[in-house]
């Protein structure tokens, strides 16, 4: 790590204490009196027992349509009387959150929504967390019951003398990827969906994407959930299941089974995380009305700001109210492009995602000067290069000729040998120069270090699969293990997750492929990171017959 590195890093660190002491940005005001609070209701479950609600409800006449989450927040831990959640005063926000004290953690406001809007808000604690009851056993976080627990308080929810029997589901991270193996049932009160910024495979998104076991956040998360409440132990299940097994696969939904309304999120900032499964969500869900929401800011900020709030507001008012408010008529994409970390070039507005006008360009990489092309000119004999994938990077450099748009996933095609190994993780990422310095963007949970995008591929688990998908990215499985043999050349295909960012003529794109996590590299100092190699070499093979490239979605000016 350089000194500047050093000094940014203790910079963060100070940053993060003193927002730790008293955040600057949060706004917590005391939620309005036109709203009648039920706490502590028992929902009834098909099992017998019951979950626990707090139910906020409009003072007017009714009945209201309702929004309803269920999570391990604790729907009883408010920032109220001082307190401010400590999620907010770890994570570093890039703007400002102004919440009424009612609001649980990632949930609706109850005084925007029900107080100004006349929905009703209903908070649920997952069972064994906040006052709902314990099972016999931990129940499996996003599990069957779990799934089957909030299709009941759907369907509760809309037979209540206060409801108008349209329910819809609504908040962010947690409380967004529940959302869709309910919406795959098909409640019968279940109306219209929001998950904003939501995980959808487990394995890929989360615990191993590309294969490769992420270390930071998991252990953390989860050893943090024991201190919460009643539940599974993930954490243990990840260091026993390195593939993707039936288990992993029971988790995720069967997006075409999924035909109310949706409206959703792809954060830029969530790579690695919520990111592919929000554009995974939109790309395969069989929804006909749906909408897709994007930015490289800040998580909350984005989901509790005036412009996301007014078009989740629209979206909600047509399907669960039926107001005529030309929301069918909404342009289906709303697209943020970033020129730098804290400055956005332009937000318009896209008929589909990716946008009709990307042209997908092969960049060529020369193994001999080091440099992106976008002529092949590949040498028809054999050459290489290599790095040590425990201490070493290569780096690809391509200088913009004109002004141009990266708008959506990239795919790196590699041809490799491995030496003093049969596996390894690959670490790929894309960075961007401006007049020689490095332009760092927004990342994941407040961390403001990043890089323009980033993926990752174990060698033993690069096989591919047909993907549906119209832009030929990859997809795997994840479930065969083949590791390569001595002097063997494999084919890696790796996704880089979706990102919307400008390039000026002049700028620099700069690829780097290492063996670690970047934030080995003092990059990114966030909590998530994945296991790297302890020992071998990687090379890149490039000839007549081992095309090495970059695709990249782009749009000049």
């Amino acid at each position: 790590m350089t000194n500047i590195q050093k000094k940014n890093s203790f910079a963060q660190i100070f940053k993060r204490i003193k927002s730790l002491i008293r955040p600057n940005n949060i706004f917590i005001k005391k939620a309005s009196s036109n709203m009648e609070i039920l706490r502590d209701v028992h929902i009834p479950m098909r099992d017998g027992s019951y979950l626990s609600a707090n139910i906020y409800i409009p003072k007017q006449k009714g009945p209201f349509p309702v929004l309803l989450s269920l999570s391990p927040g604790r729907k009883d831990v408010l920032s109220k009387d001082g307190h401010i959640f400590i999620q907010y005063r770890l994570s570093r926000i890039p703007g400002t959150i102004t919440i009424s004290d009612e609001t649980s953690f990632e949930a609706p406001d109850p005084d925007f929504w029900t107080a100004k809007n006349g929905y009703v808000v209903i908070n649920i604690d997952k069972k064994g967390f906040g006052v709902s009851p314990r099972g016999k056993e931990p129940q499996i976080y996003f599990g069957k019951e779990e799934i089957e627990n909030l299709h009941d308080a759907i369907e509760w929810a809309g037979i209540q003398k206060w409801s108008s029997g349209n329910v819809g589901l609504f908040g962010v991270s947690y409380l967004a990827m529940n959302q869709y193996k309910v919406a795959e049932m098909n409640p019968p009160h279940l109306k219209a969906i929001c998950p904003w910024e939501g995980i959808s495979d487990l394995y890929k998104d989360w615990f191993y994407p590309g294969g490769v076991r992420e270390d930071g956040f998991t252990p953390f998360f989860f050893s943090k959930l024991k201190t919460f409440g009643y539940g599974f132990d993930f954490r243990k299940e990840q260091l026993n299941r390195e593939i993707r097994d039936g288990w992993w696969k029971s988790f995720v939904a069967n997006f075409e089974k999924i035909t109310i309304p949706t409206l959703n999120c792809i954060s830029f900032s969530t790579q690695m995380f919520h990111n592919s499964g929000s554009e995974r969500f939109y790309e395969k869900v069989a929804s006909k009305d749906k909408w897709l929401y994007t930015h490289r800011g800040g998580e909350w900020t984005e989901y509790y700001s005036a412009e996301a709030t007014a078009l989740v507001l629209k979206f909600f008012d047509h399907f669960l109210k039926g107001i005529e408010n030309g929301m069918l008529n909404h342009p289906k994409v709303r697209l943020e492009i970033r020129e730098f970390g804290n400055k956005v070039k332009e937000v318009r507005y896209e008929k589909k995602w990716p946008p009709e006008n990307v042209i997908w360009t092969p960049f060529y990489l020369n193994t001999e000067i080091q440099t992106l092309s976008k002529d092949s000119n590949v040498s028809k004999s054999e050459s290489e290069n290599e790095f040590d994938l425990k201490n070493d990077s290569l780096a690809y450099s391509y200088i913009f000729k004109r002004d141009t748009e990266i708008v959506g996933p990239m795919k790196l095609t590699l041809h490799i040998k491995l030496d003093d190994c049969d596996d390894a993780n690959i670490f790929v990422g894309i960075q961007k120069f401006h007049n020689d310095k490095e332009v760092s963007f927004e990342g994941v949970a407040g961390f403001e270090n990043d890089i323009v995008t980033k993926g990752t591929l174990r060698v033993a688990l690069r096989k591919t699969i047909n993907s549906s998908n119209a832009h030929d990215m990859p997809d795997y499985d994840f479930d065969i293990l083949e590791p390569l043999e001595k002097n063997k050349v494999a084919k890696l295909e790796v996704k880089l997750a979706p990102s919307a960012t400008f390039f000026a003529k002049g700028d620099e794109l700069r690829l780097i492929l290492q063996g670690q996590w970047f934030n080995k590299q003092g990059k990114l100092h966030q909590f998530f990171t994945y296991l790297g190699n302890v020992k071998g070499k990687c090379k890149i093979i490039s000839s007549e017959g081992y095309s090495n490239q970059l695709l990249i979605p782009i749009i000049e000016k």
